[in-house]
């Protein structure tokens, strides 16, 4: 009869175990990558009227988790920071250069 009852118990164990686990991996958020910081770069260019740039660099930074963009519009440069969780444009910046 001691037995059953470690069997319930080590049964309870393991799912409150699952279910800890399940918990903490969906917090984790996912970032996002080169391709989809493109895309929102693209998106916002073109509500700008901006239709035709040329990538300049990308580069990732993971603390704080941000991606920095800048591209080449005719004469001018722009820089892009988006955040890398959610996706959100953090700032937009001209850049001149001399």
């Amino acid at each position: 009869m001691s037995l059953f009852w470690f069997e319930i118990g080590f049964g309870l164990l393991i799912i409150l175990i699952l279910i800890v686990l399940s918990i903490k991996f969906s917090k984790q958020k996912t970032t996002i990558n080169d391709e989809k910081t493109l895309k929102i770069v693209h998106d916002e260019l073109e509500r700008d009227g901006h239709y035709n740039f040329e990538l300049e660099s990308i580069t990732s930074i993971d603390n704080p988790k941000i991606t920095s963009v800048i591209v080449r519009i005719g004469y001018q440069e722009i820089g892009i920071e988006i955040n890398k969780n959610s996706g959100e444009i953090l700032s937009k910046e001209r850049i001149a250069r001399q």
